[in-house]
Order: structure tokens, then C-alpha cells, then sequence
């Protein structure tokens, strides 16, 4: 388990990276980090109801979205494992879904927190 200050070390270098990448100012990725996490989680309750239900085009869709989001601020795990979920609903696979769910709610939340305990770190509401 990570400190917290390793935690504020990850997002301070995931937002790093997207500053970088977008030359963007701080107060709007922080807007676009706010919204994915606020949109994302939404989109992982509606995934949970997808893979309960074997809804495998829903599945496919959520993940998609998830992917590309993540992916596009730099949170490389939480896209690769939705992508996982993406391309084996699309192959129509019997594949463990509950349990890549579970690591990508168990990588999102982690990022959520080092993003939050960034923030606060920051003095950032």
C-alpha cells in the first residue's frame, strides 16, 4: 500500500505527464481529472450491471469510454485494464469480467484518492 505522499507523487507525475502532452494550465486539467472521475464512476456502475447481466455490447461501449478517457490523462492502467474488458466483450469471449471489473474500480479508486490527496495537498477544492 502506498504512502500518501507517494500517492501525491503519482498524480503530481500523472499530471506531469498531461501537462506536457496537452499544454494545458493546472485549473483546467484539474477540471478535466474532476469530470473524469465524477463521469467514470458513474460509467463503472453501469459496467457492473453490463457484466452481471452478460451484456457484452454494453460492456464493450463502457469500456470503450473508460479507455479512452483514462488513456487520454495518462492513467495507463486504468486504460489498459478496459481495454481488456473492451476487446474481449467485442471478441463475444467467456472471460473472467468480474474480476478485470474489480482490478479497474481497485485502480480507479486508487487514482481517485492520490488525485484528491493531490488536491487537498494543494489547497485545490
Amino acid at each position: 500500500m502506498k504512502t500518501h505522499d507517494e500517492q501525491i507523487l503519482e498524480s503530481e507525475k500523472i499530471l506531469g505527464a498531461l501537462r506536457a502532452m496537452l499544454h494545458l494550465p493546472d485549473e483546467v486539467m484539474i477540471r478535466l481529472n474532476n469530470k473524469f472521475f465524477e463521469s467514470a464512476s458513474s460509467t463503472l456502475l453501469q459496467l457492473n450491471e453490463a457484466i452481471a447481466t452478460r451484456d457484452l455490447e454494453t460492456i464493450e461501449m463502457l469500456a470503450h469510454s473508460i479507455k479512452g478517457s483514462a488513456g487520454s490523462l495518462c492513467y495507463t492502467s486504468i486504460s489498459e485494464i478496459a481495454q481488456k474488458l473492451e476487446k474481449s466483450a467485442q471478441a463475444k469471449e467467456s472471460y473472467p469480467y468480474q474480476e478485470d471489473l474489480a482490478l479497474l474500480e481497485e485502480e480507479f479508486h486508487a487514482a481517485n484518492e492520490c488525485f484528491t490527496l493531490w488536491k487537498n495537498k494543494m489547497g485545490v477544492l
